[in-house]
């Protein structure tokens, strides 16, 4: 029976959901508006550095003891990471919708080294409590603006009338579903760090033995760590898409990766190359004002191409296993019950 049901109602492979995904966006060109729109602002609108904020990190670390020299040689990297963040990053950045998923060259290029028409002018935060403000400002906003693209894109993709009352609800939903997301991985992230600094600490006084057990441990939760992102990954589409709380959104995401594991991470890493090989040709061509109008617009086509192509992935592999589900019950009228 399934080896019949996957012969007739194969799902789309990889290629075929880039290939729809960018025949999609070619009849829906509209739908590079909104990140050509936020990339335009990021490149000629004000910039917010948090460089002093970063610096101030280092002196303050630089006052404390003296520490051995491997530990040492790993602080310094650290600092150099945060320091190159700190110089390059424009917090305004945050608008592109943490995520979303939305397209933004601007927002993961470094600033002072794009030739930009105008003198934008850069306002650099002095203290953390206005960092954190601005932060809990942008990030909802981004996550309305992106909200609103992916949810363009949902309704575009079922032929349903945009701009109507079913399509604010489901942005509104949208955006409450993915700040909660927002939520859950932070305090989740929060109580993990707790935990492994806690273990770290009492592990540590076991000397290079503890050193060797918080070495595995760290190896084996980055690992974990990338799994489940893989898992995640279709989270916020199905909440656009389907129209599902987080909580349902989470175990489609998951059942759908784990089905097609093989497929889905054929489709990240190509993608992946994708966005990664074309960024380094558009920060080439960023020096010069041509060159960065150029970029935003093949970034935005490309991005959004590819968000497109992930909403049919999620959509052929879902339905596919709906129905694989139904046909194998023998009772399609319980097909959602089996399925939620």
């Amino acid at each position: 029976m399934q080896t019949l049901i996957e012969a007739e109602d194969k799902p789309l492979g990889v290629i075929e959901s880039l290939q729809q995904g960018f025949d999609f966006l070619n009849r829906h060109l509209w739908l590079l508006l909104p990140p050509i729109l936020l990339d335009l602002f990021l490149w000629l609108g004000p910039r917010v550095s948090i460089a002093p904020l970063i610096q101030g990190l280092e002196d303050l670390f630089a006052n404390q003891p003296e520490m051995p020299a491997d530990v040492a040689a790993s602080f310094d990297a650290a600092m150099k990471s945060l320091q190159t963040l700190g110089d390059s990053y424009n917090l305004l950045s945050l608008l592109a919708g943490l995520l979303t998923g939305m397209p933004s060259l601007l927002a993961r290029l470094d600033f002072h080294a794009i030739a930009s028409p105008m003198a934008s002018q850069t306002y650099a935060l002095s203290d953390w409590q206005t960092a954190f403000l601005l932060a809990a400002i942008l990030i909802p906003v981004g996550v309305l603006i992106g909200g609103f693209w992916l949810t363009w894109i949902a309704f575009s993709l079922e032929g349903k009338r945009l701009l109507s009352g079913a399509f604010f609800q489901r942005w509104g939903w949208v955006w409450l579903n993915v700040n909660l997301y927002l939520l859950a991985l932070f305090f989740a992230l929060a109580l993990f760090s707790l935990v492994f600094g806690f273990v770290g600490a009492i592990a540590l006084l076991f000397g290079a033995a503890g050193a060797i057990f918080i070495t595995i441990l760290w190896i084996l939760c980055i690992g974990f760590g990338i799994w489940l992102s893989i898992g995640l990954y279709f989270v916020v589409i199905s909440i656009a898409l389907d129209g599902v709380n987080l909580a349902r959104a989470v175990w489609r995401s998951l059942n759908v990766v784990g089905r097609n594991a093989v497929s889905t991470l054929g489709f990240l890493i190509l993608t992946f190359l994708l966005m990664e090989g074309f960024a380094r040709i558009w920060a080439r061509l960023s020096v010069q004002d041509w060159g960065v109008a150029l970029s935003i617009l093949g970034n935005a086509y490309l991005g959004a191409a590819i968000v497109a192509a992930a909403f049919i992935f999620y959509q052929s592999r879902y339905q596919h296993w709906r129905k694989t589900r139904a046909m194998l019950l023998l009772n399609p009228s319980d097909t959602d019950a089996a399925n939620e």
